[in-house]
C-alpha cells in the first residue's frame, strides 16, 4: 500500500499570486519602455530640420499653393524626370493635326497625278486630231481631181485650229482649284464681252479723272505763280532798310591793310597864335 501513495493537492493560491504579480510587473516595464521611446522620437522631432517654403508656395503664396498641390500633387512634374505630361485634349488635336498633314499629302500627290494624267490625255488626243486631220486631207486629195489652191489649203488649216480649240475641255478640276474648292465655269461669250466692254468702259473713265485732275492742277499753279506776280509788283523795299553801307565794315578782308583815318594834331597859325599870347601871360 505503501507504492500507491495518494496525490496531495498544491495550493493554487500562491501561483495565482505569484501570477498576479508578473503581471504587474511586465505592464510596469511596458509603460516604462513606452515612454522612453516616446522621450527618444520627441528628441528626434526636435532635431529635425524644418524646410522652408518650396517652389509653389514661394511662387503663389501659402494659400494658393495648397489649393495648386490639393488639385495636383506633383504640378511641375519634378517627379517624373522633368518631362511634361499631356492632357487627353492635347494630344486629340497632335493626333489630328498628324493626320490632317497625312490627307494633304495624299492630296497634293493625287493631284499631282492626275495633273499629269490630265496632260497625257491632251497631248494624245492633240496628236491623234493632227493625224486624222493629215489623213482626211489626204482622202480629199485623193478624191477630188482638181488641184486645191493656196486659199483652200490655208482654210483647211484655219478649221482644223478651230475645231482643236473647241473641242477642249475646260471643266475640269486643276489642283489649285480643287485646294480652292471653286471650279471654274464658262460663262460664254456674251459674258465675256460684256465684262471687256465694261473694263473699258472703267478705264475711260479713269483716264479722264486722271486727265481732270491734272488740268485742275496746272490752273492752280497759273494761279499761284499770278497771284505771286502780284504780290511782287506791289511789294516795295525803301532805299532806308538797306545796310549795306553800314555792314562794310565787319566784312573787310583781314589780309588787306585797314585804312585808317589820319588823327595826328595838326598845328594852325591859330593855334600858334593861342600859344604865344598864353606864354607872354605866364612870363608876367
Amino acid at each position: 500500500m505503501s507504492l500507491f501513495k495518494k496525490p496531495t493537492k498544491k495550493r493554487q493560491r500562491h501561483l495565482r499570486e505569484r501570477i498576479i504579480d508578473n503581471d504587474d510587473s511586465t505592464t510596469e516595464e511596458e509603460a516604462e519602455i513606452a515612454c522612453k521611446l516616446e522621450g527618444v522620437k520627441e528628441l528626434q522631432e526636435s532635431r529635425i530640420r524644418k524646410n522652408g517654403l518650396n517652389a509653389v508656395e514661394c511662387a503663389l503664396g501659402k494659400e494658393l499653393a495648397a489649393e495648386f498641390i490639393a488639385m495636383d500633387d506633383d504640378p511641375f512634374r519634378q517627379r517624373g524626370g522633368g518631362m511634361l505630361r499631356l492632357s487627353e485634349g492635347r494630344q486629340a488635336q497632335m493626333h489630328a493635326a498628324d493626320i490632317e498633314a497625312g490627307i494633304r499629302d495624299q492630296f497634293k500627290k493625287e493631284s499631282f497625278l492626275r495633273d499629269e494624267h490630265e496632260e497625257m490625255k491632251k497631248y494624245v488626243q492633240a496628236e491623234l486630231r493632227k493625224r486624222k486631220a493629215v489623213q482626211d486631207l489626204e482622202d480629199n486629195d485623193a478624191t477630188t481631181s482638181k488641184v486645191s489652191s493656196m486659199e483652200d489649203t490655208l482654210m483647211w488649216k484655219a478649221a482644223e485650229k478651230v475645231r482643236l480649240f473647241r473641242s477642249e475641255r475646260n471643266d475640269e478640276l486643276l489642283s489649285n482649284q480643287m485646294l480652292a474648292g471653286i471650279p471654274e465655269v464658262d460663262l460664254g461669250i456674251n459674258a465675256r464681252m460684256s465684262n471687256i466692254i465694261e473694263t473699258e468702259k472703267k478705264k475711260s473713265d479713269m483716264l479722264k479723272e486722271v486727265v481732270e485732275k491734272r488740268r485742275n492742277l496746272a490752273q492752280d499753279s497759273l494761279f499761284s505763280q499770278d497771284r505771286a506776280k502780284d504780290l511782287a509788283k506791289d511789294y516795295v523795299q525803301h532805299s532806308i532798310f538797306y545796310m549795306e553801307s553800314t555792314t562794310r565794315l565787319g566784312q573787310e578782308d583781314w589780309r588787306k591793310k585797314l585804312e585808317r583815318p589820319d588823327t595826328e594834331a595838326q598845328v594852325t597859325l591859330t593855334d600858334a597864335d593861342n600859344l604865344r599870347s598864353d606864354v607872354s601871360i605866364h612870363r608876367l
